[in-house]
């Protein structure tokens, strides 16, 4: 996974270099901090580096927790995902963190302040103390044989709590993102200004683990992974709103 995206980025630098005017490229530049949101799905926070009046780059951390953690999935359920399937990525969830890396092209003649940009971004969500009843109506029109329900596959007699039943997921996705922003200056402040984007992101890639404390699952696990991959892969459009405050350095 860690391939493609830095395949996938090295082609989105390789577009925006190959498509700059030489003398847009050689002009001096700012650069800064950001913080905001893509609504409605994370918090973000990261560093900009605008390298001329055409070409920017940005870079940043995402983060996911209450109260926006289930948006992923509603959202998919509006496109027709099976909410079966889906109920295993919401609640609860106790943290979601990722790295946004993206390029954006400014254009316009009033002091480019209107943009495109690609972007790559890697997410992973931890949930914890999920209920055996989630992924058994999940299974439930396909069972596995040998290992129908979560009470039916061979206990790890060794652990020693042979009563928890506590599952954690682990999921990580990658998605690639189209954008178009604009520009906001502060009047009288030349270190502050904000940026409003409207973005569209597309899942292309995720890997999802279950794990039990006490049980034998790997039947089960490779089935909800291979479940929440043909969902994401389908089903995985995320449009956003995203406004951010710019701190220039």
């Amino acid at each position: 996974m860690k391939f493609h995206i830095t395949k996938i980025s090295a082609i989105i630098i390789f577009l925006f270099i190959f498509l700059t005017p030489r003398e847009a490229v050689s002009q001096a530049g700012d650069q800064g901090l950001r913080f905001g949101l893509k609504l409605p799905y994370t918090y973000d926070i990261g560093y900009y580096h605008r390298f001329s009046t055409r070409i920017g780059m940005h870079l940043s951390t995402q983060f996911v927790t209450v109260p926006i953690s289930n948006t992923v999935t509603g959202m998919m359920n509006l496109y027709g995902a099976d909410p079966k399937v889906t109920a295993i990525l919401e609640e609860p969830l106790t943290f979601g963190y990722g790295f946004d890396h993206g390029w954006e092209y400014y254009f316009g003649t009033d002091n480019r302040r209107y943009y495109g940009g690609l972007s790559v971004q890697w997410m992973t969500l931890l949930k914890q103390e999920l209920n055996d009843e989630v992924i058994d109506n999940a299974l439930a029109d396909d069972p596995i044989i040998g290992c129908e329900t979560l009470d039916k596959c061979p206990i790890n007699t060794g652990h020693q709590f042979p009563d928890s039943k506590a599952l954690t997921l682990k999921s990580n996705y990658v998605n690639v993102s189209l954008t178009f922003g604009v520009t906001f200056k502060v009047p009288h402040n030349k270190k502050s200004e904000f940026r409003l984007e409207g973005q569209l992101a597309k899942t292309i890639a995720s890997r999802h683990a279950l794990y039990s404390e006490y049980r034998y699952i790997s039947p089960i696990s490779e089935r909800v992974n291979e479940d929440l991959q043909d969902t994401m892969i389908k089903y995985g459009w995320f449009p956003s709103l995203n406004i951010f405050y710019i701190y220039k350095l």
